[in-house]
């Protein structure tokens, strides 16, 4: 084990294999809390999350390899970092068209995130799955990417729940 550990430094240097099925628990568990906590008012709290939390999983992004200071065509590299953190295999881009600026919307399909289980199990409770951490990627990505030309861009998201299994996961980020 790397000092990575120690130091609370996240990495790809460690191969650690949890189960899926563990991973997708512990979230589901996250949300469900979330959810009867706060009940409606969770997707504000994600909406607070994402700002708040946009810089430090940039950082985050940053220590395991994947350059967020070095996007240059969100079409191409939301899909690189999906694949490269094992998230996803099959992800596509829908950009605003050229001249957009006031309300740009970034469209992200999902179609076989290793989170599926995750939005699939919530969608059948009637529970809306804010927290899927493929939002909070694609949103730092976008995030990155817009303050390099708009410093004081908001970014706020939108997730489309799965309905059936062979549905992509939708997630909407709009940049004001």
């Amino acid at each position: 084990m790397s000092d990575g550990y120690k130091e609370g430094k996240f990495t790809l240097e460690e191969k650690v294999a949890l189960p899926s099925g563990l991973i997708n628990a512990i979230i589901a568990g996250y949300q469900i809390a979330l959810n009867r906590t706060l009940g409606s008012g969770s997707a504000a709290m994600t909406q607070l999350l994402i700002k708040d939390v946009g810089e430090f999983l940039e950082e985050m992004l940053e220590e395991i390899g994947f350059e967020v200071h070095e996007i240059k065509d969100l079409k191409e590299d939301i899909p690189k970092a999906f694949k490269m953190l094992g998230i996803s295999n099959n992800v596509e881009v829908e950009t605003p068209e050229d001249g957009a600026d006031q309300g740009d919307k970034y469209v992200i399909k999902i179609h076989d995130s290793v989170f599926k289980p995750v939005s699939m199990l919530l969608a059948k409770k009637g529970i809306a799955f804010t927290l899927s951490p493929e939002s909070f990627v694609a949103a730092a990505i976008v995030r990155k990417a817009i303050r390099k030309v708009r410093p004081n861009a908001q970014v706020r998201v939108k997730i489309h729940p799965q309905k059936n299994p062979e549905d992509p996961l939708v997630i909407e980020v709009i940049v004001r």
